[in-house]
C-alpha cells in the first residue's frame, strides 16, 4: 500500500509541478492536463483496490480496507461540489475549479490517514489555499505600496475603497434594503438550527454545520446576496417569523430565544467574514492587478474587474450579455460589444478595467503540501 501512495505521490506531484508551470506562464489550465491527472489519480484507485483485494486475499499485511472507499466517494462529492461552487461563483475559472478538485480527490490515496477526511478535508484544503494566497497578496500589495506611494495617500485609497463595500454591502442609501439582509440572513440561520433538530442521520450533520453555510453562502455571495436585501423578501420572512414563534411557542419553547441568539450570533460571525474575506481583501487583491486596456488592445479570455463587471452588467446597452460573467474571461459574442460600445463613447480614449490574470494553481499545490505535511489547516497554526 505504501509503495502505490508513494509512486502516486510521485508521479502526481510531477503532474501538479507541470500544471502550475503552464498556469505561471499563461494563466491557463489546459484541459489536456487535467485528463492526465484524472488518469494519474484513476490509475492510483485502480492500484489500491487491487492491493486491497490482494490484502483480504492474506497477501499483503497492510492494505485498504473495503469501508475506505465508500469514505473516499463521499469526500470526492464534497470536493466536486466546492470546485463547481467556486466556478459558478466566479472566483475561479473552470482549469481552477478541475485541478483543485483532483488535488483534493488525491490526498487521501497518498494518506489515508489523514486528518479531517471525509467530512471536512475540502474545508480544511480551502483554508490552506485561500489563507496562502491572501497572505501572499497582502504582503505584495503593502510592500508595493510602500515604494510606490506616500503612506498617507496609500491609507487614504484603501480607507476609502473600504467604506465604499461598506456602503455597497449593507445598502447604506436603502434602509429597507439594509434592514432586510440581518432579518432574512437571521432567518436563514433560524431554519438551519430547526431542521438540524429535526432529522437525522447524514442529512443532520450536515445541516447542523454552520461552516458549511458559511462557506456556500460567502462563495455565492454575488449570486444571492441581493435576495438578503430585497424589501420582498423582507415582507415574506416577517410572516414566516410569525409563524416560526408561534410553532416554537407550542413546540420548542425551552429551546426557542436559545436559537434565534444562536442564529443572530451566526450571522455577526458571518457579515465579519464576508466583509473582511470577501470585499476588503477582494478590494486589495484586484487593485494590485488592475489594468486599464482599450477597445483594440481587448482580446478573448480578458477577466473584467469586479466594479467593471457589475457597471456593464445593469447597462441596458447590453441587454444581459454579461448576466454570467464566469472567470474563464470574456467570450467572443462579448467582446465584440464591448469593443463596439467603448468605440462609440464620446471620450478619445476609452478604456475597461481589466484584472490581471492570477495563477492560482500554485496557491492549490501549496495549500495541499500544507495539509500532507502538518495534517492541519493554516487557521490552527496561527493559534
Amino acid at each position: 500500500m505504501r509503495l502505490v501512495s508513494l509512486t502516486f505521490l510521485a508521479l502526481f506531484g510531477l503532474w501538479a509541478a507541470s500544471v502550475v508551470s503552464a498556469d505561471q506562464a499563461t494563466s491557463k489550465i489546459p484541459n489536456k492536463k487535467i485528463l492526465l491527472g484524472a488518469k494519474i489519480l484513476l490509475a492510483a484507485l485502480c492500484a489500491q483496490l487491487f492491493v486491497t483485494y490482494l490484502g483480504y486475499k492474506g497477501t499483503y499485511q497492510v492494505f485498504l480496507r473495503w469501508e475506505f472507499y465508500p469514505l473516499l466517494a463521499q469526500h470526492l462529492a464534497w470536493s466536486v461540489l466546492a470546485g463547481g461552487v467556486l466556478w459558478y461563483a466566479e472566483i475561479w475559472p473552470a482549469g481552477d475549479a478541475k485541478f483543485f478538485m483532483l488535488v483534493s480527490a488525491s490526498l487521501p490515496l497518498v494518506v489515508p490517514e489523514i486528518r479531517y477526511f471525509p467530512g471536512n478535508l475540502f474545508l480544511s484544503l480551502l483554508v490552506n489555499i485561500f489563507v496562502l494566497a491572501s497572505v501572499f497578496a497582502i504582503g505584495r500589495y503593502v510592500t508595493s505600496e510602500i515604494y510606490t506611494v506616500a503612506p498617507a495617500d496609500s491609507i487614504n485609497t484603501l480607507w476609502a475603497g473600504i467604506k465604499e463595500k461598506a456602503g455597497a454591502m449593507f445598502d447604506v442609501k436603502n434602509r429597507a434594503g439594509a434592514l432586510a439582509y440581518p432579518f432574512n440572513l437571521t432567518f436563514l440561520f433560524i431554519m438551519q438550527q430547526v431542521v438540524a433538530m429535526e432529522v437525522r442521520g447524514e442529512v443532520s450533520r450536515f445541516v447542523s454545520r454552520a461552516e458549511i453555510f458559511y462557506l456556500f453562502l460567502f462563495l455565492l455571495w454575488d449570486k444571492v446576496g441581493e435576495s438578503f436585501r430585497s424589501p420582498r423578501w423582507l415582507r415574506i420572512t416577517i410572516f414566516c417569523y410569525l409563524g416560526y414563534f408561534f410553532a416554537g411557542y407550542f413546540f420548542f419553547y425551552e429551546h426557542l430565544a436559545a436559537i434565534v441568539i444562536v442564529a443572530i450570533t451566526n450571522v455577526l460571525k458571518f457579515s465579519l467574514l464576508l466583509f473582511f474575506g470577501r470585499f476588503v481583501l477582494g478590494f486589495v487583491m484586484e487593485r494590485k492587478d488592475l489594468v486599464y486596456v482599450s477597445a483594440e488592445e481587448l482580446v478573448p479570455g480578458m477577466v473584467l474587474s469586479v466594479s467593471a463587471h457589475a457597471r456593464l452588467k445593469t447597462n441596458p446597452v447590453f441587454d444581459g450579455a454579461f448576466d454570467d460573467s464566469f472567470r474563464d474571461g470574456l467570450e467572443e459574442e462579448q467582446l465584440v460589444m464591448l469593443k463596439d460600445w467603448l468605440k462609440k463613447l464620446p471620450l478619445e480614449s476609452a478604456k475597461v478595467e481589466i484584472v490581471r490574470g492570477r495563477p492560482f494553481a500554485l496557491w492549490i499545490t501549496a495549500g495541499a503540501a500544507l495539509s500532507l505535511l502538518l495534517g492541519k489547516n493554516f487557521a490552527q497554526l496561527l493559534k
